[in-house]
């Protein structure tokens, strides 16, 4: 059986084949494009035509190199599009970094900090979108009156191809707006926000089909729409022990576990913790961390300056850069959007009292050394909210290509780092799909297949 997987990240979206022929699964990638906000008059914009744009192309690619039986798509979380009368998209979705810390502590203080924990178990973070709505509200957004539904970006993207709307379980619960114990939408949050009740869609669960690509057969499933969900689903865990944890590692470095209920308490709330939904209504009980968005900006900085380096090029910087130098705190929200991450960096070492890094070699052993240490934090408060004591921590998605980084998150959590697949969000949009089309029957059929097909780098600590 061959499925199309689109994997839409916050860089580069991909339209990729996995092709199961029953006791292993591969992956073809026929299409690849570049992604990013567009910043208009101060404000960010994904281009959405553009993206669908590139999706068709990709659909079409596959279509004509082997039968494809369905389609799925996964993206970043909290964004979403507003539709007006006879389906008409009004203006393009914003970007989540385009939210403000001062509006999102403006919501929390008209909610309360605890009830909206209670409810929804998700961590505070400045564009979630029930701070998007808030924002839009406050300031008589003219989309919040024209609109007549709103769809996460991956569910937009189907219904563009389907014609039928639905909101996938996952990405809706990235959004701040569901109860976490009812996997619904919570109307003791949204009716006091003034939210239009009628823009947000029933919940469907991943495996659901949702229509086909209009003109075609071809199947479209809500897949885990989340791309940590989906990214999730392909660790590579088969033995029954729970002493391992998972990170997704990209853009975003997030680590957690599964869990079969939320875990909401104090401590978690005190210690931003969050309770996403997973497929198959599990719950991915995680923590967000700035990701490899650093290095990543770095990259263009230098790029601007036409000083165009490799990441093969850096690491052999970094070999040459001392250890144990200046590191900055990721999750401050300056590394959010800065205009200059380099010298956001250098500023952020100054102030602390550290040496400033000034090379590229520097700069990235900062960047790198400094999540290590965040990883190793994370994981031990992880451990103490949840009461176990991880003996592995697996790690999938593009970072799982850096092997110094690897092998410095082995060192600095002291547990060997699993690293693999690199494909881990692709893989796992397609094992949902296999499972709706009746080729693997569970999350555990799914993730043995996985092991079977994709290799894995362990990293022992030193």
């Amino acid at each position: 059986m061959n499925v199309l997987a689109f994997d839409l990240g916050a860089s580069s979206g991909r339209a990729i084949i996995g092709q199961f022929d029953g006791s292993k699964l591969s992956m073809k990638e026929v299409h690849r494009f570049i992604n990013g906000t567009v910043k208009i008059q101060n404000h960010l914009y994904w281009d959405i035509p553009r993206f669908f744009e590139e999706m068709q192309a990709g659909l079409k690619e596959a279509m004509n190199s082997m039968p494809i039986e369905s389609f799925g798509i996964d993206s970043w979380g909290v964004d979403g599009a507003f539709i007006g009368r006879n389906n008409t998209l009004l203006g393009n979705p914003y970007g989540y970094r385009e939210f403000s810390v001062e509006n999102m502590n403006e919501c929390i203080d008209a909610v309360g900090a605890e009830k909206l924990y209670d409810i929804t178990g998700i961590q505070f973070l400045p564009f979630n979108t029930i701070f998007q709505f808030y924002r839009h509200i406050k300031e008589n957004n003219p989309l919040i009156d024209a609109a007549e539904n709103f769809l996460f970006i991956p569910d937009y993207l189907r219904f563009l191809f389907t014609g039928k709307m639905n909101t996938e379980y996952t990405i809706a619960s990235t959004g701040q707006m569901l109860d976490a114990k009812t996997y619904d939408w919570s109307k003791e949050l949204i009716k006091p926000l003034n939210i239009p009740e009628n823009l947000l869609g029933e919940i469907v669960h991943p495996g659901t089909v949702c229509g086909k690509v209009e003109g075609t057969d071809v199947k479209a499933i809500a897949v885990a729409g989340h791309d940590t969900g989906s990214a999730v689903l392909s660790v590579p865990v088969t033995e029954e022990s729970d002493d391992w944890a998972w990170m997704s590692s990209g853009t975003w470095s997030i680590i957690g576990i599964e869990s079969p209920t939320p875990i909401i308490s104090e401590e978690g709330r005190a210690e931003n913790f969050s309770n996403e939904g997973g497929a198959f209504k599990t719950i991915r009980f995680l923590k967000n961390i700035m990701g490899l968005w650093i290095s990543q900006e770095c990259r263009r900085i230098w790029a601007s300056y036409g000083k165009q380096y490799s990441y093969d090029t850096l690491d052999e910087m970094v070999q040459n850069a001392y250890p144990n130098g200046p590191t900055i705190e990721l999750n401050d929200n300056r590394f959010m959007a800065p205009e200059n991450m380099i010298l956001e960096i250098q500023d952020a070492c100054e102030e602390t009292g550290q040496t400033v890094p000034e090379s590229p070699g520097e700069i990235m052993r900062c960047v790198l050394e400094s999540l290590a240490k965040e990883y190793a934090k994370v994981l031990k408060t992880l451990g103490k909210l949840t009461g176990k004591n991880f003996k592995k921590l697996h790690v999938v998605g593009g970072g799982t290509n850096n092997k110094r980084l690897n092998q410095m998150t082995a060192d600095s959590c002291g547990i060997p780092v699993i690293a693999g697949p690199v494909e881990g969000t692709a893989i796992g949009n397609i094992l949902m799909q296999l499972i709706a089309n009746g080729e693997l029957a569970n999350i555990s059929e799914a993730r043995q297949l996985v092991k079977d097909s994709f290799p894995t780098t362990t990293y022992e600590p030193k």
